[in-house]
């Protein structure tokens, strides 16, 4: 039902345009959910057979580059005895083979639950197919539901409901949107980077597609997810390559981020939400430690819609703090902030 909803409320503009056009509301639901599962049906065909294949070959093969990163790591200590005047534990090689085994099995059973996910079930199979079916009705019925619902609240307080609410589904809307669009988008980016980077070692093709489709789902996460694919990264390009080329294709890694993040991300999700960075950085940790994953997703928009709530509650936090109040606590005056958070 969640999905469902979240798909009906990114879809729903589209057939609202349409509307505008004089289409009638059932033609245009028509129109873009048939395409809509055109490019879903489409995407799954082409990419489902090519992502079971790497991730059997990634829960193959993942022990065994765990165990040749181990040897290069203890070769780098032993000829490292202390590293910027820090002495190296002597227990390190039996620590590190703790963490590779460790590593290795958890390299091997996500490759094998991913490899199980994609195989697919007769119940992941049946609630996608009931997630689509409520995204088709809620499209058919969005207006009258919310038509509904205004119905039901008292008249006096349709007006500020009705605003509250434009607001806050602004605000998620344009998050989720500009969101699925940059996510798809650094996937495809770390796809062609990998790609780039398979013309040296051809090996690197045998995760491109795994590693651009993980990479742009844990783009979804905001601060860690990229984080975490150049982590990948790194792992399958040092498979292929060694040590040098995984450190190359990090690098590179990190370069793709910070051009997402400062320079893309902005213009299409456009920090639209308006949260100071730290207030985001507490909603995603506290997101993520009460909720899991589905927290850090939803935790940035829910706190800009708390956000919208507390400002109709307390205009003042609206306005910004006088420069006479800031230089009498002799706080310097920020002319590039426009707000107070």
């Amino acid at each position: 039902f969640v999905v469902g909803l979240v798909l009906a409320l990114l879809l729903d503009p589209l057939v609202t345009r349409l509307e505008a056009g004089k289409m009638s509301r059932g033609a245009a639901v028509g129109i873009v959910y048939s395409v809509f599962l055109f490019v879903i049906i489409g995407v799954a065909t082409l990419a489902i057979p090519a992502l079971i294949g790497q991730a059997s070959q990634l829960a193959a093969n993942g022990p065994k580059n765990i165990a040749t990163l181990q040897g290069h790591v203890d070769t780098f200590l032993k000829q490292h005895q202390t590293i910027a005047g820090i002495p190296m534990p002597v227990t390190v090689n039996s620590l590190s083979t703790q963490i590779s085994a460790k590593a290795s099995d958890l390299l091997s059973n996500s490759a094998g639950k991913i490899t199980g996910f994609l195989f697919g079930s007769v119940t992941i199979l049946f609630e996608g197919i009931i997630a689509l079916i409520i995204t088709f009705y809620l499209l058919m019925d969005m207006d009258r539901l919310t038509a509904r619902l205004f119905y039901l609240l008292p008249a006096k307080s349709r007006g500020m409901f009705d605003s509250v609410a434009r607001q806050i589904g602004q605000v998620f809307s344009n998050y989720l949107r500009g969101l699925l669009i940059v996510s798809a988008l650094y996937g495809v980016g770390t796809l062609v980077l990998l790609l780039g980077l398979s013309t040296l070692h051809h090996d690197l093709l045998h995760y491109a597609l795994l590693t651009a489709v993980a990479g742009g789902l844990l783009y979804t996460v905001p601060y860690i997810g990229p984080f975490i694919t150049a982590f990948i990264t790194f792992l399958i390009a040092f498979a292929a390559g060694g040590m040098n080329f995984g450190l190359v294709a990090v690098l590179l890694t990190l370069v793709m981020n910070q051009v997402y993040d400062n320079i893309i991300t902005p213009r299409i999700v456009g920090g639209g939400v308006g949260l100071h960075p730290i207030a985001s950085l507490f909603a995603l940790t506290f997101g993520g430690a009460v909720f899991g994953v589905w927290g850090m997703l939803l935790s940035v928009p829910i706190a800009a819609s708390i956000q919208v709530i507390l400002y109709r509650l307390f205009p003042k936090l609206t306005t910004p703090t006088p420069a006479s109040f800031l230089e009498a606590q002799e706080t310097p005056v920020r002319t590039t902030i426009q707000t107070d958070s």
